[in-house]
Parts: C-alpha cells; structure tokens; sequence
C-alpha cells in the first residue's frame, strides 16, 4: 500500500471501509495498465499483462471520461460483478496515472436493496392508509348525515305518536265511559249476550288504553333529553315500596310471592325509574304465571354490583324468541293476544337500566318458568362479599341416589363447593350437619310434604339458619310448588333436571 501515490493514500485514508475487501488498478494516460493489486481477481478482472489497454479488461468504464484531463474523482456505486459480488468503483484520475480503486459493498447493497424494499413497503402502506382514512371520512359523512336524518324522523315520529295518541285517547275515554254505564246497568238490564259483547267492548278499550300508553312511553324514552336523579337508596325499602301497591294485583291473581330481599343494601339507581322497572317486571311475572304460581325475589353480591332476581312458576319462553323479548311492542308470542299491555315494556326496561349503568337480562325455560336479572351498582362495597365465588358446603337429601350423582357431576370442577348426600330414609341425628355456610337441599313432591315437614324440622335445628331448598321435578305443576313452599317455608326450590345456571343462582346469595 506504501508503494500508492500520495493523492490515493489520503483519498483511501478518507474513505471508511465496510470490509476488508479492497484492490486497485492503474493505467497511464494511453490507456496501458501500469500496476494492480493481488486481490484483483476477486473482482473477475483475471488475466491481466502489462501495458495491456485497461478498456479491453474494464468494460464498465466505457466513455466515462476523457483520460487526456485531470478531473475530480469519480465514483461508480454497486457494479455487479459475478458470483453475487457488488462493488463501488473510485476513479482518482492523476497528473501520469489513473487509478481504479475496487471496494466490496456486497453486504451494503443488500442492505440498501432491504431498506429500498421496506420504503416502497411502507410507501404503499401509506398509500393503502390515505385511501382507507379517506373511505371512513366519507363513512363518517354518510353515518352523520344518516344520524341526522333518523333524529329528524325519530323527532317527527314522536310527534306523530303523541299527536295520534292524544287524538286516541279522549275518544276511547269516551267509548270506555258509555261501556261502562251499558254494563253498570244505568240504561237497562241487559241480556246475557249483550253483557258478553260489553264485556268484550271494556276488555278491547282497555286492552287499547294501555297500547296507548305503551306507545307514549316509548316514545318519552326513546328522547336525547330523559334526565335522571341517580342516588343512594336501599334495595329493601324500593323493594318494599313497590310491593305495597301490588298487593291487591297479587291476591287477584292468586300469586303467592316470597320477598327475600332482608337487607339494606345501598345500590346506585334513579328512585322513580328504578321502582318503574320492578313494578313492571313483577307485573309481567303475575300475568305471565300460571294459576295458583309463585314469584320469588331474591339476590346475590358480584364485584360492585347487586344483582337482583325475580323468578316465576310461568309459562316460560321458548329460546328462539328471548331475544325478541327486547324489543319495542312484543310480548310473550304465546299469549299476546290474551294479556293487557303496561306502560312500559321490557325494551323501556332495559334502556332506563342501562342509563343507570345497569343491565337486564332472562333465562328461560319453555312451560317451567323464567328468571329475570337487574344489575345495577352498589352504592358502597359490601366487604367479604363482593366476589363471584364463594365456598359453601351443602347437603343433598335425596329420593333417588341418580339425582345426587348428577348433581356432584355438574360441581365437580368447580373447587369451592363441597356437597354431601345422603338418602331422606337416614337418621338425622347421626348425620354431621353442625359446619357453617350450609345449603340444604331437599327432595320433595307434593304427596309427601308431611313427611319431609318432619324431616325439615330436625335439619332446622342442626343449625343455627341453613337456607333450605326444595328439589321438584320439572313437570311439577306450578301450584304444587306452591303449596310445597307455603307448607315447608322453604327458602327457594330448584327444578330436575339440574340447569348449572340455575343453581348458581341458589348457591351464590
């Protein structure tokens, strides 16, 4: 390298080299190659004798420049020559020589070709993203102008509605009124055919009145500007309140209602609005029911909520048509032409629940009953309680040994749940029943709840307050129910076959 000129020394001293990868060639000013470097033949450039014409051996310098001139050095970047190796070309022209510096940038083109890849990557990328912010721009648009249009035909609809409701309304009051001197008797007696069709007529005006007011309601609901007075209050005295006045309703319908709601929980909600959802859930369970049916109310901590039941001995609904329950104007399919309207539905339900953060949901069974679930925020946490799980232990009397085995088959993942069985016909007093946080569970069926009324009496005093669950079968019809928990004052009752859901709603209070 010493044997370099002076000018290639410092032009190479200047350059950084990513490799050791390096030679050179020199050729005079004719053009005759007067010296090169040992490593040349890596390059291909192979063969060489001296004072050969370096355009016979270096094709790429073609027509690069005039040779008969100084000029500034000239560089050539990523010639390819064989075997994958990329180089970049330094002509240094001198005052007697020329020199052609070869440096080896193999692996700087391929990162060069890699960053170009990821550049024409990333330029199509934000090609592809200008397009896409473009299409939700234009979606935006389209969904704003859209909303707009559907808050002036919502606005207009409601309009109509009260307008048409009000226009119903004074003339229906009208046709109720005459009905109802014509079945008074004020006019005359009438005849058992005409006391039928007035009947009839009270009945549809009725029936009419309160579709009325479901619609007014909807319609008050459905508006932007619905204000809430969300406070603290106790579930037992809402509870309690709406029940006063449905206690005629509930003696009409020969509806026996066990309320296990005993505690002051605090619980986050609007006063009116939330009583206005109880009322109208436990009106829809009376008249939903069947004959002689029961309502239980009942509850359970989950993490900052209260979540509340109200479960009846109904007709149930089938699981194609749960979904459909939510919406505006439908009511169970089976009987809708049978069951007056309320000022609310379950659709009204749901919104003023999710205003006060809350949800509402069902499960259902088609013929045994249903289960409705409000959720609604807990004012303060309850301490030790605000879980999902809780361990319980609990014992199983049963008729039939296949019953408990079932049973212990549903649990057996679930860890914090210990379940013992034994057969009604045992002697109670040898049995362990003294360990806390017990649930017992009962079979019972109507023809002998005299019995299992002894048998509950000695598990009652095995333990300070065990919640007692009766176990019906599930074509148990619903007034058998009844007189089973009206006699034995059991706490809640569980149909077979066992549904998991369902029994968490027993084992989790």
């Amino acid at each position: 390298m010493n044997t370099l000129p002076l000018l290639v020394r410092q032009y190479l001293s200047r350059l950084w080299l990513d490799s050791g990868k390096f030679a050179y060639l020199s050729f005079n000013k004719q053009g005759l190659i007067q010296s090169w470097h040992p490593d040349i033949e890596y390059y291909g450039v192979i063969g060489l004798q001296l004072n050969d014409h370096v355009s016979e051996k270096l094709l790429f310098l073609e027509g690069w420049f005039s040779c008969d001139q100084d000029n500034d050095v000239f560089v050539l970047d990523f010639i390819n020559f064989d075997h994958g190796i990329i180089a970049d070309i330094h002509v240094l022209p001198s005052r007697n020589e020329t020199y052609i510096l070869f440096v080896d940038v193999s692996e700087k083109f391929r990162q060069h070709q890699s960053l170009q890849q990821e550049r024409h990557n990333f330029d199509l990328l934000n090609q592809q993203q200008v397009k896409n912010i473009e299409i939700f721009r234009q979606n935006f648009q389209e969904l704003d102008a859209n909303k707009r249009q559907i808050e002036t035909i919502n606005e207009s609809k409601n309009k109509l509605l009260s307008c048409i409701t009000d226009d119903l309304r004074a003339p229906l009051s009208g046709i109720l009124g005459f009905a109802q001197f014509l079945d008074s008797g004020v006019f005359g007696d009438l005849n058992s055919k005409q006391r039928e069709c007035v009947g009839n007529m009270l009945k549809a005006g009725s029936c009419m009145t309160g579709l009325i007011n479901e619609i007014l309601e909807v319609a008050r609901l459905e508006k932007d500007d619905l204000t809430l007075c969300i406070d603290s209050f106790s579930i037992k005295n809402l509870i309690d309140e709406c029940l006063k006045p449905l206690v005629p309703l509930i003696q009409a319908y020969d509806i026996k209602l066990v309320n296990h709601i005993d505690e002051d929980i605090e619980i986050l909600v609007d006063r009116v609005y939330f009583q206005q959802v109880i009322t109208n859930l436990i009106d829809n369970a009376m008249k939903y029911n069947k004959k002689n049916g029961c309502i239980i109310i009942s509850y359970r901590i989950l993490e900052g909520k209260l979540c509340l039941y109200i479960k009846d001995t109904g007709i149930g609904i089938s699981l194609d048509k749960i979904d459909q329950i939510f919406q505006p104007f439908v009511r169970n399919f089976d009987t809708q032409d049978k069951l007056e309207g309320t000022e609310i539905g379950l659709s009204g339900c749901k919104r003023l629940l999710g205003l006060m953060s809350g949800t509402l949901s069902v499960r259902s069974t088609l013929s045994v009953g249903s289960i409705f679930y409000l959720e609604v925020p807990l004012s303060t946490p309850c301490e030790g309680r605000d879980k999902y799980h809780i361990s319980y232990e609990f014992v199983y009397f049963y008729d039939d040994e296949i019953h408990f085995t079932v049973l212990k088959n549903l649990l057996v993942i679930y860890k914090d749940y210990e379940l013992e069985g034994y057969h009604y016909s045992e002697d109670i007093h040898s049995l362990n029943l003294h360990k806390s946080s017990k649930i017992i569970l009962l079979d019972v069926d109507k023809n002998d709840v005299l019995f299992k009324l002894k048998l509950l009496k000695l598990l009652k005093r095995t333990d300070e307050s065990p919640t007692v669950v009766s176990v019906v079968s599930e074509n148990t019809d619903a007034c058998d129910i009844r007189y089973i928990l009206e006699e034995t004052l059991m706490d809640d009752y569980l149909t077979r076959p066992f549904d998991f859901n369902q029994l968490l709603d027993i084992f989790e209070p």
